[in-house]
């Protein structure tokens, strides 16, 4: 059970996929031509992301 609650974790939902989702969009967006740099910036933002989240205990900002 505890490799399920690791799998479905905010950190590794960030990693696995907000951060190739942002490197993606802005290669898109040709804001960055370079791919490692777009991936790094979006493993920076996502892991950003994830780490609040994991902290707060939600991805929402106002959580009563």
């Amino acid at each position: 059970m505890k490799l399920l609650e690791y799998l479905f974790s905010p950190l590794v939902f960030s990693i696995g996929f907000v951060s190739p989702l942002i490197a993606q969009i802005l290669i898109a967006s040709n804001l960055v031509s370079d791919q490692t740099t777009a991936y790094g910036v979006g493993l920076g933002v996502g892991l950003a992301f994830g780490i609040t989240a994991q902290i707060r205990g939600s991805w929402l900002w106002v959580k009563s």
